[in-house]
C-alpha cells in the first residue's frame, strides 16, 4: 500500500532526526565509550600488579638510598651504648634483650666498626619487613592493590622512614612481630594447626629482641576470645607447643634474668609506676603517634578500626579486626603508661605495619569520598618525599651545622669532641675517661678506638657483660662531665681530689649543643668499676 503525499512527508520527517543530534549523541558517547574504557583498562592493569614486585622495588630503591645517606649520618648515644654490648654478646643486658648487640657484633664483623657497619641490619630488616607486610595484607584480603597500598605506606610513614632505620631493640622487634603476625594470618587463612609452632619460633625471636613483644602472646589470647570462629578451627594442642616454643627460644634470657637479679624485667616494667600523672603525657603520645604514622595513614587506620567495631558488633570478625586485637595489648599499656609518664615515639614501632594494612583497607573502603580519595593520592608521595628530602638534610653539610635545634642534634659533633678530649689525655698522663652517662661512654668508646679505656662511674649495672682492667683504678684518669650536672657535688664526695682542667664543647657548626667540664682524677675508689660512685 503506498502512502499518500500527507503521511509520506510524516513519515519523512519521523525517519530523519536532526542530524547534529546524531552527531552530538555519536560524539557524546564516543567519550563516555572512551573514558570507560580507559577506567577498565586502568583497572585491570592495576588488578594486574604484582604487589611483591612493585613493594619490594620501592624498598630496594629507598634501603640503597638509606645506605648512603645512613654512612654519613653519626651515631645516636643509644646506638654507640648497644655496640660496646655487641663487643661482649651474652644472653641479657641490664636495659633490654640482646638481639640487637647481637646482629651488630655479626654486621660489625662483616663491615668494620663503622655507622653503616652498625646499621646494616637494622636498615635490612626494613626491607624484609616491607615485604611482609605485602604478603601479610595478601594473606588477609586477597587485593591486589591494597597488598601495594600497605607495603607503599609502611615507607612514608616518618617512624619507619627514621627510628626504625637506626641500631637499636625496635628494629628486630618490629621485623620478628611482623612476621608472628603473618605466620598467624596464613593460620587463619589456611586452618593448619602445625602453623603455630612457626608462630612460637617467631614470637620467641621477637621476645629476645625487645620485651615489648611479650603483648604479642596477649593478642594472640585476646584475638581467640574475641573470634568464636578461630577458638573452633585453631585451638588444640599445637597452640601449646608454640607457646612452649616461644618459652624455649626466651629462656636464654630469662635465666639471664634470673642470676642478674631480674634487673632487667624490673627496670622495663617497672616503667608502668615512675612519673606523676599528667594528661599532658597522655596527650603527647597520641599527637605524637598520629604525626610519626603520617596524619593521613593515620586517620585512615582509624576509619578501619571503626568500620571493624561495626562489623564486630553485627557478629562479623574482619581482617581489621584480626590485626586490631593482635596490636591491642600493646596499645592499652602505652596508653596507660601515657597517664603516668611519657611514652617514647619509638615504642609502638611493632604494631606500624599493621596499621599501614589497616589503614589502606580504610582507603579502600572510603573511595566514594571525593576529599579522602585526594587524601589517599597525597600520603605516599607527601611522606615518602619529606622522609628522603629529611634525611639528606640531616647527611649533608647544612643539617650538620643547622644554627637552630633539630632531631639531628643528638647524632652530630661525637667525633670532635671525642678528639678534643684525647688532646687533654698526654698533657695528664691520663691512662683511662671517666663518665656518668651510658651514652656519652658509648660515643666516645667508639670515636676515641679504645673502649676498654672509657668507663661510667655511676651506673656501674649496666656494665656486667665486661670485665673491666682492675690495674686502671690506680691510674691518672679524666672526668667528663655536663657543665651543667646535678651531680657534681656528690661526685666531690666519691672523687675528693678531683681537680677541674678544661672545657670542651659538642657542637653542629658554631652552634654549641652541649660543655662539658674535664676534671683529672689522681686516683680513684678500687671499687669504682665494680659498685660506681654510689649516691
Amino acid at each position: 500500500m503506498r502512502p499518500s503525499p500527507l503521511m509520506g512527508n510524516a513519515q519523512l520527517r519521523i525517519d530523519r532526526p536532526d542530524t547534529s543530534d546524531v552527531s552530538k549523541a555519536a560524539h557524546s558517547g564516543t567519550k563516555s565509550s572512551t573514558r570507560r574504557l580507559s577506567e577498565v583498562r586502568a583497572e585491570a592493569e592495576a588488578q594486574s600488579i604484582n604487589p611483591w614486585k612493585v613493594a619490594i622495588l620501592l624498598s630496594a630503591a629507598l634501603t640503597l638510598y638509606r645506605f648512603a645517606i645512613f654512612a654519613q649520618i653519626g651515631l645516636h648515644p643509644d646506638e654507640a651504648y648497644y655496640w660496646l654490648w655487641s663487643r661482649v654478646p651474652s644472653a641479657g643486658y641490664y636495659d633490654h634483650a640482646p638481639m640487637i648487640a647481637w646482629w651488630i657484633w655479626l654486621s660489625t664483623r662483616l663491615l668494620g666498626d663503622s655507622p653503616l657497619g652498625i646499621r646494616l641490619f637494622p636498615i635490612l630488616s626494613v626491607l624484609v619487613v616491607s615485604a611482609v607486610t605485602v604478603a601479610l595484607s595478601w594473606e588477609l584480603y586477597r587485593d591486589r592493590r591494597l597488598a601495594v597500598r600497605a607495603g607503599v605506606w609502611l615507607n612514608a610513614m616518618p617512624l619507619i622512614g627514621f627510628a626504625a632505620l637506626f641500631a637499636t631493640p625496635d628494629a628486630p622487634s618490629m621485623l620478628f612481630w611482623t612476621l608472628a603476625v603473618w605466620a598467624l594470618a596464613w593460620l587463619r587463612r589456611s586452618g593448619d594447626r602445625r602453623i603455630w609452632l612457626l608462630v612460637g619460633l617467631l614470637a620467641g625471636l621477637g621476645c629476645l629482641s625487645k620485651y615489648t613483644n611479650l603483648f604479642l602472646g596477649l593478642g594472640i589470647v585476646f584475638w581467640m576470645i574475641l573470634d568464636s570462629e578461630a577458638r573452633k578451627r585453631l585451638f588444640g594442642p599445637y597452640m601449646f607447643v608454640g607457646g612452649a616454643i616461644a618459652l624455649v627460644v626466651f629462656s636464654p634470657t630469662i635465666f639471664w634474668n634470673f642470676e642478674h637479679h631480674w634487673v632487667s624485667f624490673t627496670k622495663q616494667f617497672g616503667r608502668i609506676d615512675s612519673g606523676q600523672p599528667s594528661s599532658w603525657h597522655t596527650l603527647e603520645f597520641l599527637a605524637g603517634q598520629f604525626g610519626l604514622a603520617n596524619p593521613a595513614i593515620a586517620i585512615f587506620a582509624a576509619i578501619a578500626v571503626g568500620i571493624a567495631w561495626k562489623q564486630r558488633r553485627a557478629g562479623d570478625f574482619s581482617s581489621a579486626a584480626f590485626l586490631f586485637a593482635l596490636s591491642a595489648p600493646l596499645l592499652i599499656y602505652m596508653l596507660l603508661h601515657s597517664l603516668h609518664s611519657r611514652v617514647q615515639g619509638n615504642w609502638l614501632v611493632p604494631v606500624y605495619p599493621a596499621m599501614a594494612i589497616m589503614a589502606a583497607e580504610g582507603a579502600r573502603r572510603s573511595a566514594g569520598s571525593r576529599h579522602l580519595s585526594r587524601m589517599t593520592k597525597l600520603a605516599a608521595p607527601v611522606g615518602i618525599c619529606l622522609i628522603v628530602a629529611s634525611l639528606f638534610y640531616f647527611a649533608s653539610p647544612l643539617g650538620q651545622q643547622a644554627s637552630f635545634p633539630s632531631p639531628a642534634d643528638k647524632l652530630i659533633g661525637w667525633k670532635e669532641l671525642s678528639q678534643d678530649i684525647a688532646r687533654y689525655r698526654p698533657l695528664h698522663d691520663a691512662r683511662w675517661i671517666g663518665t656518668i652517662d651510658y651514652g656519652v661512654t658509648g660515643e666516645l668508646a667508639f670515636y676515641a678506638g679504645d673502649p676498654q679505656h672509657v668507663q661510667e662511674i655511676v651506673s656501674r649495672e649496666r656494665y656486667s657483660f665486661e670485665m673491666v682492667d682492675p690495674q686502671l683504678v690506680g691510674q691518672p684518669a679524666l672526668l667528663v662531665i655536663p657543665k651543667a650536672t646535678w651531680m657534681l657535688p656528690r661526685l666531690q664526695k666519691c672523687l675528693p681530689q678531683m681537680e677541674p682542667v678544661g672545657e670542651v664543647a659538642r657542637r653542629a657548626g658554631k652552634r654549641v649543643l652541649e660543655r662539658y667540664t674535664i676534671f683529672k682524677i689522681n686516683q680513684a675508689p678500687q671499687d669504682i668499676f665494680s659498685k660506681g660512685c654510689t649516691f
